[in-house]
């Protein structure tokens, strides 16, 4: 009988605690969703169209898998290995899940946005987990007092975040944070149970977690010093424990080698993918040292938040500035006390190591991560943060005040305040994340000094102006635009995107065709062949009435780039067409087919110029190059059987005529 008893009450047990721990799983899945249900409507932003939208292997869908595992992660939208940062980008598995998605839904940014949130609720149960294995000595008598409960509420809670769950892209943070804890959480299993099989899922949850992003070879040393602090294991056994975590790093170097090739490349030479490129050494390590302190900033006070810190919207400074030597004071102090405090396992110097290991490799001090800052890089560390926080209001503060029923509100109360305002922060914030055209306009307000932010905006008025039938709204849109894209230029005079766009608004608000070339001209002075400055000339004259104004322009482009195909053949059509100046036409076409042998247009307008001057011979000869270059357009036959008409031979004139009229059936 007391043997069935203590069974029962065993059972019960168990029960009371599953039962627990579904309340706190239902109550982080609860908070996930309630906190981003309202970007579930939303649409593709930012770099969405790079990986999801406008790349042509994750549109594939199945199909596009092999591309996204065996190319750069920008290739699918560039067509080509496009090193815009220094290493290149190899960071498949999120892309290959949105090519999944793709298979299945089609282009639908609504399902992206459940996976992204379902996925980070999964992040704070996983964090939840991990703690309460670790933290034992640290239980609560009530469950939802307890550190392990608390970090992961606030980690859910916390804006900072928005970047990475309302962005769609942002899913290579949320696997491989993921991931990463799953190797982890298999790696205390294995101590736990000793069963070697854990070691093998140890070994696949890091090697997936580095196939969705690089930073998550962090935790091969987080790993260790985790087991390090919160168990009292050897050294030997953590030691061999880590073996499947190097393993599954160096499996994914080699292979990230074997496909994007040296990792060690040189740094990009524009300033837009390298904002230290014109600092020096000493103001390029000022410079990160404040920037390591706005993200504790950013993390304790996460307000205005932006999702742009590029050129020059964080200030390049030296080391006689406060903003440069306070961080570094910190930083140096933080981790000069938590190595003192390693023997001893101290948690807040295990939560100060955490937090610096897994911010290292994004902290541009050992690498170069093609801008300032950005608030997703916090996305990983800030579980250390949130750790440290939770830890000084539910166990040292209690420890040193003496007033216990003082202290069983003040903590409490000031984590509801806290977990209110960062909730309310978060749900706002999300609203931003929209689209690109909310998220520009929005976040240039912010990011007032950056070039890449008044010019994005800039760009998306353009095409709201386009898009408006109300002219006082389009103007509006267009004067606003332009206004942001002075301001991207006159941050950065070299921007070329910023100076393209000036030039397209300009045309779409007044026709003023003297600025408009101004600001392409810039562009091409320093990059004479930048394709996109030469078709938009072509859509916009297209529409220009007056020759005279295009001979003038042709001319100029003529100085800056006399070796391009285009301006010499429009230059030859635009004196043979509109001025009767055949000299000036031949002159032209001439140069062009010597530019492009291959190309048989300007070949046929030069054989006509010949015909139209009696060069009768001469244009028999240029037109049969022609008819060799295009053997499918009936009017260079039509042309040549006139010519020959003219010379005289019935014979050949009439062949050329009879091909013509086959051609034409």
């Amino acid at each position: 009988m007391t043997k069935t008893k203590k069974n029962i009450k065993s059972t019960d047990c168990k029960l009371i605690f599953k039962n627990k721990n579904f309340i706190i799983y239902s109550i982080l899945f609860f908070l996930s969703f309630l906190l981003y249900a309202n970007t579930f409507n939303h649409s593709y932003a930012l770099d969405d169209a790079i990986v999801i939208a406008d790349n042509r292997f994750t549109q594939k869908g199945f199909a596009g898998v092999k591309d996204i595992l065996t190319h750069d992660s920008f290739t699918g939208f560039f067509g080509k290995d496009k090193k815009l940062v220094a290493g290149g980008r190899y960071r498949p598995l999120s892309i290959v899940t949105f090519a999944v998605e793709h298979q299945f839904f089609g282009k639908n940014p609504h399902i992206s946005h459940f996976i992204n949130v379902l996925l980070y609720a999964l992040i704070g149960v996983l964090i939840y987990v991990i703690l309460s294995n670790l933290l034992t000595k640290y239980q609560n008598k009530k469950w939802c007092f307890s550190i392990p409960f608390l970090t992961a509420l606030l980690f859910i809670a916390h804006p900072i975040h928005t970047e990475v769950v309302a962005n769609i892209k942002g899913r290579d943070e949320i696997m491989a944070l993921l991931f990463s804890l799953l190797a982890l959480y298999f790696i205390i299993k294995y101590f736990a149970k000793n069963k070697s099989r854990t070691l093998f899922y140890s070994f696949l949850s890091l090697f997936l977690a580095l196939m969705s992003k690089e930073n998550s070879i962090t935790f091969v040393l987080i790993i260790p010093l985790t087991i390090y602090f919160f168990t009292d294991k050897k050294f030997k056994k953590i030691a061999l424990s880590i073996i499947p975590l190097i393993l599954a790093s160096g499996l994914f170097l080699i292979i990230r080698h074997l496909i994007i090739g040296n990792s060690l490349s040189k740094a990009p030479t524009e300033l837009m993918n390298n904002p230290f490129l014109h600092a020096t050494f000493a103001e390029k390590y000022a410079t990160i040292s404040y920037t390591l302190g706005l993200y504790i900033k950013l993390l304790i006070f996460p307000h205005p938040l932006t999702f742009d810190y590029y050129p020059k919207q964080i200030p390049i400074i030296n080391w006689i500035d406060l903003r440069a030597i306070i961080p570094f004071v910190f930083y140096s102090f933080i981790l000069i006390y938590s190595l003192f405090k390693i023997k001893s396992k101290n948690i807040i110097a295990y939560t100060i190591l955490y937090f610096l290991i897994a911010f290292s490799i994004v902290s541009n001090i050992f690498f170069p991560v093609g801008t300032f800052m950005n608030e997703r890089f916090m996305f990983m560390p800030s579980i250390g943060f949130c750790l440290i926080m939770v830890y000084f209001l539910f166990y040292i503060i209690p420890k040193h005040i003496n007033n216990k029923k003082f202290i069983a509100i003040f903590s409490p109360l000031l984590l509801v305040v806290i977990l209110s305002l960062y909730s309310f922060k978060t749900i706002d914030r999300n609203k931003a994340w929209k689209n690109d055209f909310v998220l520009f306009t929005t976040d240039v307000k912010t990011s007032t000094n950056s070039a890449k932010s008044n010019c994005s905006a800039g760009g998306k008025l353009i095409e709201k102006a386009q898009k408006t039938s109300d002219k006082k709204t389009r103007d509006e849109y267009l004067k606003l635009s332009i206004k942001y894209l002075q301001k991207s230029i006159e941050i950065y005079p070299n921007y070329n995107d910023a100076l393209l766009l000036l030039g397209n608004a300009y045309f779409e608000y007044n026709k003023d065709y003297d600025k408009i070339i101004y600001y392409y001209k810039r562009i091409l002075k320093r990059n004479p062949n930048y394709e996109n400055v030469y078709n938009n000339i072509s859509l916009i004259f297209n529409k220009l009435d007056s020759a005279d104004y295009k001979i003038k322009l042709y001319n100029e482009l003529y100085k800056i780039n006399p070796n391009r195909y285009d301006i010499n053949y429009n230059l030859a059509l635009l004196y043979g067409r509109y001025k009767n100046d055949f000299t000036k036409a031949i002159k032209y076409f001439q140069r062009a087919v010597k530019i492009k042998p291959r190309k048989a247009e300007a070949y046929k307008d030069l054989g006509v110029v010949y015909g139209m001057l009696h060069e009768f011979k001469k244009s028999a000869q240029i037109l049969q190059i022609a008819a060799k270059l295009d053997k499918n357009d009936p009017q260079v036959l039509i042309n040549l059987g006139i010519t020959y008409r003219a010379l005289g031979d019935t014979n050949k004139a009439n062949k050329y005529f009879e091909q013509a009229k086959q051609l034409k059936k």
